[in-house]
């Protein structure tokens, strides 16, 4: 689930969570039990987390500039779901994210495919959204195409996580993923009232979030989620380089986008 170094965009949604306490949740302050219980899911269960939802048919673009050039990215929720994962994770009907990324090196608007990806998302009973897993391919690297990042809850002992709570509070630390050597981001809350501007407009009572991997020693990202107006802004950390990352709405800018990825080296 990369999103431009992985800013996050949540739409207007009021969801209806449930107001039941939480057993896979710490109290505030503390680590979140992130053990996967099949029984706290219902086939069918809507992705209504008002920080994280994910109603299919929607999609939001977001974009940013540094010294590699132009980026865009295309978050599409599709209508398909993924309902083959391994046990203990069989029951599981998750919603399919499609994910791509274009680079145009010198802005002039021909863009290359850098890469693809389908992620796969479910909410429990409580409102808590899960991560169980993704396919990645990716045109930019040197071995390519790599599908570095790809995993599967239950392929190879990889274990799902929480990639948004239903009830955060500031310092809850969350696991989002476990794939040992290949995917184990972590989450932390940091507020829950910053309000952030954008080119959209300003929008209040937004979610920020700490995210880490001990995998990527001094990277540090930084997400804003803003459930009211459906905008955000992000300032994204890697080893001391700072990128504003904005979401630009649910088309593409004008351009030309590759759909089919091609290696550097071809």
């Amino acid at each position: 689930m990369k999103i431009l170094g992985r800013i996050l965009f949540a739409t207007g949604v009021v969801a209806a969570l449930a107001a039941i306490a939480l057993p896979s949740v710490a109290a505030a302050g503390g680590k979140v039990d992130t053990t996967f219980n099949a029984a706290n899911f219902s086939p069918g269960t809507a992705i209504d987390n008002k920080y994280w939802p994910l109603i299919p048919g929607t999609q939001f673009v977001f974009t940013d500039q540094s010294a590699d050039g132009c980026e865009v990215e295309l978050f599409q929720v599709t209508n398909s779901v993924k309902n083959d994962f391994p046990p203990p994770y069989d029951s599981i009907i998750a919603t399919e994210i499609l994910d791509r990324s274009w680079l145009s090196p010198k802005c002039d608007g021909h863009y290359a495919l850098t890469e693809t990806a389908q992620d796969w998302h479910a909410q429990d009973n409580d409102g808590n959204v899960w991560y169980f897993g993704e396919n990645t391919v990716a045109y930019d690297a040197d071995q390519c195409p790599s599908l570095e990042g790809s995993w599967t809850s239950g392929v190879n002992g990889a274990e799902p996580g929480i990639i948004m709570l239903a009830h955060p509070q500031p310092g809850d630390t969350y696991r989002q993923e476990f794939d040992a050597g290949n995917a184990e981001d972590w989450g932390k809350v940091l507020r829950l009232n910053d309000t952030v501007k954008i080119g959209l407009g300003a929008f209040a009572d937004c979610l920020v979030t700490k995210e880490w991997s001990p995998l990527e020693k001094g990277a540090v990202e930084q997400k804003l989620y803003c459930p009211a107006g459906g905008g955000l802004m992000l300032n994204y950390e890697l080893k001391g380089k700072t990128l504003r990352i904005e979401y630009a709405g649910n088309s593409l800018p004008d351009g030309d986008y590759a759909q089919e990825g091609v290696c550097p080296k071809q």
